[in-house]
């Protein structure tokens, strides 16, 4: 009689365990790696939304310009205000792109601050001395900002909570830091220093009858400066056989040149000479002169 081969329950239910231990160490596995990559790219996205943010802030305060303007009530602001006025931080900027060549200027009124829902807002006016019905465009930079904290730098290196100051003789100060707390990032300080003085580019005048652009300045190429350009003396390296450089050979030619026209000029005029001495001879017909005694 022939015997049947199998699995014993006992077999079958080591196997199972030894499964199910394998099973659940891989799901585990499985299951961290899940959370780090999703930890990950929180954690990325988080940097690149700080890392954007602080990009607008250095784009905006790196090109701060001294231009004053008006509120909607006509009162005059200074170009750069700190704690100061409604905003906590408002200043004028340069360098505001125009790709669709619209009538406004190339500078820019902006604004920052922190509103109760830990967002850090950008206002931004499309006009310089604002009216009553001017319009406020508002961006939202950065989520999730705890507490947000600025201070300037004066020439002496001083650290100042408010801008302006009345003992300040400088309309712009040296440097600007800022300090912001995120719930992702923590804390981050970084401080922007600015330009003393920047050049607002204006498109060139056509040349015309009163304005002729083409005339050479003191300060520019070929002015009064380029009439001390002193320039090069090139020489001739003489002839080792004859001591003499080519200079001196064309000299030499010239003037034997000179010397044979000369000569020849003194032989015509002695030709011209001897004619009229010929011309003014008596002449003699043919018949001799008998002299009488």
């Amino acid at each position: 009689m022939r015997r049947l081969l199998g699995f014993t329950l006992l077999e079958v239910l080591v196997a199972m365990s030894i499964f199910s231990v394998i099973g659940l160490g891989a799901t585990q596995m499985l299951r961290t790696m899940i959370k780090s990559h999703d930890r990950t790219q929180d954690r990325v996205a988080s940097f690149n939304h700080v890392a954007r943010a602080f990009m607008l802030l250095e784009r905006d305060l790196v090109q701060i310009v001294n231009r004053p303007v008006r509120d909607e009530y006509g009162d005059p602001l200074p170009s750069l205000m700190l704690a100061s006025g409604t905003y906590p931080l408002e200043f004028t900027r340069t360098g505001w792109n125009n790709p669709a060549q619209r009538s406004r200027s190339g500078l820019q009124r902006v604004a920052y601050e922190l509103d109760a829902n830990g967002r850090l807002l950008r206002h931004f006016w499309l006009v310089l001395d604002r009216a009553q019905d001017s319009a406020m465009q508002t961006q939202v930079l950065l989520d999730g900002v705890r507490d947000l904290r600025m201070q300037v730098v004066n020439d002496q290196g001083e650290m100042l909570e408010t801008w302006p100051q009345a003992n300040q003789d400088s309309a712009l100060p040296a440097g600007i830091e800022l300090s912001i707390e995120t719930s992702a990032m923590g804390s981050l300080r970084r401080i922007f220093p600015l330009v003393s003085v920047a050049v607002v580019r204006s498109p060139l005048a056509e040349p015309g009858p009163g304005n002729d652009s083409s005339e050479p300045t003191g300060d520019e190429p070929g002015g009064a400066e380029d009439d001390n350009i002193i320039e090069p003396v090139i020489e001739t390296q003489s002839d080792p056989d004859t001591g003499n450089g080519g200079d001196g050979d064309n000299a030499d030619q010239d003037d034997s040149e000179q010397d044979d026209s000369e000569q020849d000029n003194e032989t015509q005029d002695n030709e011209t000479q001897d004619n009229e001495a010929q011309d003014n001879e008596p002449q003699d017909n043919g018949r001799d002169e008998v002299l009488q005694p």
